[in-house]
C-alpha cells in the first residue's frame, strides 16, 4: 500500500505535520511526502490548456515526478492549515498543477470509478466557528474527486493557537480512526 501525502504547511514541525505523522504511523505501508513549501522546481499553472488534449502538462518541471508518484499511489492524504479560510498559497499553487487530471473531464478519459482512497487533515488557529474549514474542504474534496480518489473523510483541529493533539485527544483519535478506515478500505 502506497500513500502520497501532499502537505501545505509553512511550519515544518507544526500541528499539520504532527497530524500527518500520527495518520501515517497508524496507516502503515509506504508513503511519499510532497511538501508544498519545500518542493523545488515547480512553477504555476499557465492555463495553456495543453492538458485539454493530452494527459500531460506542457510545463516540464518537478511536477512530472509528482504525477508519477500519484499514478503509483493507492491513497492520497491532503493536509493543510487554513490561511484566510482556505489552503495555503503554496498548497494552492501545487494543486493548480493537477489541472492535468481535471482536464480528464474535457478529454473524456476520466475514470468512471475512483481508483484510489483519500483523506483530508486541516488545522485552524482560531477558536472553532461555523464553516471554519469550509473553504479548504471545498478545494481539497474537489481535488480528490478530480484525482479519481474517493474521500473517506476529514479531520479538523480548530483553535491550534492554543490546542494541539496532546490537549485534544479526541482529535488525535479521529486521526487514528480515519487512518484505520483507509487501511480497511485497502484490504
Amino acid at each position: 500500500m502506497k500513500t502520497l501525502v501532499i502537505i501545505g504547511a509553512a511550519r515544518k514541525n507544526g500541528h499539520t505535520r504532527k497530524m500527518v505523522d500520527l495518520f501515517l504511523e497508524t496507516l502503515g505501508g509506504e508513503y511519499e511526502i510532497i511538501d508544498a513549501y519545500r518542493a523545488q522546481n515547480i512553477g504555476p499553472c499557465l492555463d495553456c490548456r495543453y492538458c485539454w488534449r493530452k494527459k500531460e502538462c506542457a510545463v516540464k518541471d518537478g511536477m512530472q515526478e509528482i504525477y508519477a508518484k500519484l499514478e503509483e499511489a493507492d491513497n492520497v492524504l491532503l493536509a493543510s492549515p487554513m490561511y484566510f479560510h482556505s489552503v495555503t498559497g503554496k498548497m494552492k499553487a501545487l494543486i493548480d498543477r493537477f489541472q492535468v487530471y481535471w482536464a480528464g473531464h474535457v478529454r473524456g478519459d476520466m475514470p468512471e470509478q475512483p481508483v484510489r482512497k483519500g483523506a483530508i487533515l486541516m488545522v485552524g488557529g482560531a477558536p472553532s466557528f461555523p464553516n471554519q474549514f469550509l473553504g479548504g474542504e471545498l478545494v481539497l474534496k474537489n481535488l480528490l474527486n478530480d484525482l479519481s480518489t474517493e474521500c473517506l473523510g476529514e479531520v479538523c483541529l480548530p483553535n491550534s493557537d492554543r490546542d494541539s493533539l496532546e490537549t485534544r485527544p479526541d482529535i488525535a483519535q479521529q486521526v487514528r480512526d480515519l487512518a484505520e478506515k483507509m487501511k480497511a478500505a485497502n484490504s
